[in-house]
């Protein structure tokens, strides 16, 4: 869906929600936009990056930001700001449509005083890089809660929702670093000439994301770190299970040797002498005592 918003004699906006095919003549006709630019713009599979087309003079940026689906949960999505002359394209979703109410607050609250379409842009994408920093720290109150249920009871779940934290941590690893890049590309790109205030913004920006991207290698590097070492309790707890029933294994292999021995249908020893059953069991408890000290004399549990 387009919608077209006429702000002034030398501006407009249009906003692009859930791009179809149906779209693209309208864009390509009445906006003038190329055929790459588009690919670049609606591909949903981009990361962050600035491209620019210096024969129709079309300067797309592509920005990863953070999202919620009640199916999926947290991650990120790519929104796109394509300038052409003196209209301004976004490029959004139903899951990144925010970035579209955003940009519209941004015009209505001071459009006066904005002298380009990229102030405005700057200032979202200050906001947008913000939005890390609370969905790290809800990552990090998620882990610290899983980690004091982890104290009282270590459960196989529980390393299941590390590793879903630490998927998702991933995801906001390769989205910084992809915003990281593009914002520095921006900010050496030649065809535009930035006032030093929007350099001071872009400034500002870089600092937000680079934050960001440090936060999130903290987090992940501690949630790593966590489920390894339950993983380690875990295996260890495997292991003192299978040498307990290995010994035990080991230990009652005793009796059945004295009881298969003495179970054959030959003549043998006791068989006249009123306590032989007793005898017998004492010869298998006495083997059984014999090797639980042979092991615990040659340490087999070290």
């Amino acid at each position: 869906m387009i919608k077209v918003h006429e702000l002034s004699d030398d501006f407009r906006w249009v906003a692009v929600n859930n791009y179809t095919e149906n779209d693209y003549h309208q864009l390509v006709s009445e906006e003038h936009v190329t055929d790459e630019m588009l690919g670049y713009a609606t591909d949903q599979h981009e990361r962050g990056r600035l491209e620019y087309d210096a024969k129709s003079a079309i300067t797309t940026i592509i920005f990863d930001v953070v999202t919620e689906d009640d199916d999926e949960g947290t991650y990120t999505a790519q929104v796109s700001f394509m300038l052409i002359d003196h209209t301004l394209l976004t490029f959004t979703t139903d899951n990144t449509i925010f970035v579209e109410n955003m940009l519209a607050d941004e015009i209505d609250a001071d459009w006066e005083d904005v002298l380009h379409p990229y102030d405005h842009i700057f200032n979202v994408l200050y906001k947008l890089s913000r939005q890390y920093f609370s969905a790290i720290n809800k990552i990090n109150k998620q882990r610290q809660d899983i980690q004091m249920k982890m104290k009282k009871q270590i459960q196989r779940s529980v390393i299941i929702q590390l590793m879903d934290l630490e998927t998702t941590l991933v995801y906001f690893l390769t989205s910084l670093k992809s915003n990281n890049d593009m914002l520095q590309s921006l900010k050496r790109f030649v065809p535009v000439k930035f006032s030093a205030a929007q350099l001071e913004r872009l400034d500002d920006i870089i600092v937000e994301a680079q934050q960001g991207l440090e936060m999130a290698n903290i987090a992940s590097d501690i949630i790593g770190r966590v489920s390894n070492a339950y993983s380690n309790i875990l295996d260890n707890s495997l292991n003192n299970t299978m040498w307990v029933l290995t010994i035990f294994s080991i230990v009652l292999t005793m009796p059945n040797i004295v009881f298969g021995f003495f179970g054959q249908n030959v003549d043998l020893p006791f068989m006249k002498n009123p306590f032989g059953w007793e005898i017998t069991v004492v010869i298998a408890i006495a083997l059984c005592v014999l090797t639980i000290w042979l092991l615990r004399r040659n340490s087999f549990r070290k």
